[in-house]
């Protein structure tokens, strides 16, 4: 398995010292890239020898793999003969300077076992972890979060609505008067609003559920009629003015469309109550520079609150 430490130093070496590999990495035409590449291997076989140690096939495909993060790694064989010996002299340069290193002692220094401690200690958590999360959260827990998120979303309304952001009131009251004279929306948002990620699109912020919104702005956009703007409205964020273009009822995802999400959401939870009965079932002290024991929470997880709205400013797309 290729650490992090051996990754970027193939990194390093490939695409820093050979920089043919950082323009070019990229497959070759679709007819050399046939001509060029050979069958698939029944088996695995060696495909160079550095003095004397073989280099597995099955090990260059393994750090060529680790090179892109997400397990999208194009096919080795596909990319042309000068791409594939630039990422080999990368991974014969790492196992040469790794020689190099340990002949002059570099991994019996203090410095170097603590990184090395370290580093162990972080892929054994890790993959612990990884195979601790598989187990935490089951189908019928999933079931059940959808359920509860069903019911809550039933009857539940959102809108499609554009906002301009000022700074002043006295500046949304000037923009609202244009607004009130046939003044085009879009383009005063484009022109004036300080929320310029809105601002770009004539201050459309999408479609949004009222808990998406600071409460002020949320109960203004959820008060109007489609086609009306309201009058300047504060937050803490400025003074809006908002028109609201439609609404129509909350149409939920699908179990199925919903499950990779609730999942994630239900082991992060599983995975900090999990981690925090650890906390609790161990003997933890808690000391101040003059050893007088200090009072320590336990708890990873907030205190449980009433729900509230998202605490974000209106941006384009909410």
């Amino acid at each position: 398995m290729k650490t992090p430490f051996t990754a970027a130093l193939l990194v390093a070496t490939s695409l820093l010292t050979f920089p043919a590999l950082a323009q070019d990495t990229k497959p070759a035409d679709a007819p050399a890239a046939k001509e060029a590449a050979p069958a698939a291997p029944a088996k695995d076989f060696t495909i160079m020898k550095v003095g004397g140690e073989e280099i597995k096939n099955s090990d260059v495909q393994d750090i060529w793999k680790s090179l892109f993060p997400g397990g999208n790694a194009p096919d080795f064989a596909t990319f042309d003969e000068n791409v594939r010996q630039n990422v080999l002299r990368g991974i014969v340069s790492e196992k040469l300077i790794y020689k190099e290193a340990v002949k002059a002692g570099a991994d019996k220094t203090e410095e170097v076992k603590k990184r090395i401690e370290n580093l162990q200690r972080q892929v054994v958590m890790q993959s612990y972890m990884e195979g601790k999360a598989k187990t935490l959260v089951t189908d019928a827990q999933l079931k059940a979060a959808y359920d509860e998120k069903l019911a809550a979303a039933k009857g539940q309304e959102e809108v499609k609505a554009r906002h301009i952001l000022v700074a002043k009131e006295e500046d949304a009251k000037k923009i609202a008067e244009q607004l009130k004279k046939g003044g085009d929306f879009e383009k005063i948002a484009k022109e004036k609003s300080t929320d310029t990620g809105s601002g770009a699109n004539g201050g459309d912020l999408g479609w949004f559920t009222k808990d998406k919104m600071v409460p002020e702005f949320a109960d203004a956009a959820f008060k109007l009629k489609k086609g009306e703007i309201s009058a300047p409205v504060k937050s803490a964020f400025g003074w809006h003015i908002i028109k609201l273009e439609d609404r129509r009822a909350v149409k939920p995802a699908s179990f199925e469309e919903s499950k990779d999400a609730l999942r994630a959401e239900l082991t992060n939870k599983a995975i900090q109550t999990y981690v925090e009965g650890l906390l609790k079932a161990a003997d933890i002290k808690y000391y101040d520079a003059n050893g007088k024991e200090k009072e320590f929470s336990l708890a990873l997880l907030p205190p449980k609150a009433e729900p509230k709205p998202v605490e974000t400013a209106p941006a384009a797309g909410k």
